[in-house]
């Protein structure tokens, strides 16, 4: 019975990872109810470590999508690295498109990073609140509505713009806030095409889960349990729902519908902060 709870929460994470309905708040969310309804997932050692494996496999999903931006993201910094030792740095990123993307990664790294472990401990605290999580959905809603207002333009991602919704990134720790959903809405909101905003959305979740999969994961404690087979079939299972879900939401955001997913998000909210 604890294998098919651990699935379960593999298949919303990998629903709701790239949907811009917050993984982090319905893997939180369901662990509540779970715990309510007595099911004990004793499979965890500590209570991030689920959570960290099954943002690894949707993280696959990323790469298998965006492979091509991923590989010119790790050219340019590369590129830009030698580029900054000449201190020609300033004339690659205008002239290599790689370059450019590949700096603005790297400088949208750095806020997150700063911003995710001030907030680590507030982020574990309201995911134990259901008044915490209710408030940061019905959060995320209102500015994923805006997206309805927010077209987007063609401006060119530059680093100022990288580190503007890097730092958007970092709040997103909290259960219930959409890193997807918040960073995509700040990229249209700054004036990025709706492609390329979101496109560095995702780059940009790249190093963050290979970060945090650092700091939380223990492979070691997930192996000692004896059920390393229920974390590897939660994880197979969030990668493939992730990638139909990944590529969904890209045709979404190119017809401008990001904001459908307000209205569910305020629906929750509100249910949560009522009747959970």
């Amino acid at each position: 019975m604890e294998t098919a709870w651990i699935v379960l929460l593999g298949i919303i994470q990998g629903a709701t990872e790239f949907l811009p309905v917050s993984s982090s708040g319905h893997l939180a969310l369901g662990q509540l109810i779970l715990t309510h309804v007595g099911a004990e997932l004793t499979l965890l050692p500590k209570p991030l470590l689920l959570e960290v494996l099954l943002h690894l496999a949707t993280l696959c999903a990323v790469l298998v999508v965006y492979r091509r931006s991923v590989l010119s993201a790790t050219r340019g910094i590369g590129r830009g690295a030698r580029a900054l030792a000449t201190g020609k740095l300033g004339a690659a990123m205008r002239e290599d498109s790689d370059v450019n993307l590949g700096v603005a990664v790297v400088v949208g790294v750095i806020p997150t990073a700063v911003i995710g472990l001030l907030m680590r401990e507030t982020a574990e605290l309201i995911s134990r609140s259901t008044l915490g999580i209710g408030c940061c959905f019905l959060g995320c809603a209102c500015l994923i509505f805006a997206t309805r207002f927010w077209p987007g333009g063609e401006r060119r991602l530059t680093w100022k713009i990288a580190a503007l919704v890097s730092i958007v990134q970092g709040i997103a720790v909290l259960p219930g806030i959409s890193r997807s959903g918040v960073t995509i809405a700040t990229g249209l909101a700054l004036g990025l095409n709706r492609e390329e905003a979101t496109r560095f959305s995702f780059l940009l979740s790249v190093p963050t889960i290979v970060a945090a999969a650092a700091i939380e994961m223990d492979f070691g404690m997930v192996m000692e349990n004896n059920h390393s087979s229920a974390y590897m079939l939660s994880a197979l299972t969030a990668f493939l729902v992730g990638l139909a879900a990944l590529i969904w939401l890209i045709r979404l955001v190119r017809r401008g519908q990001l904001w459908f997913f307000s209205p569910y998000l305020a629906l929750l909210g509100i249910c949560i902060l009522f009747f959970v």
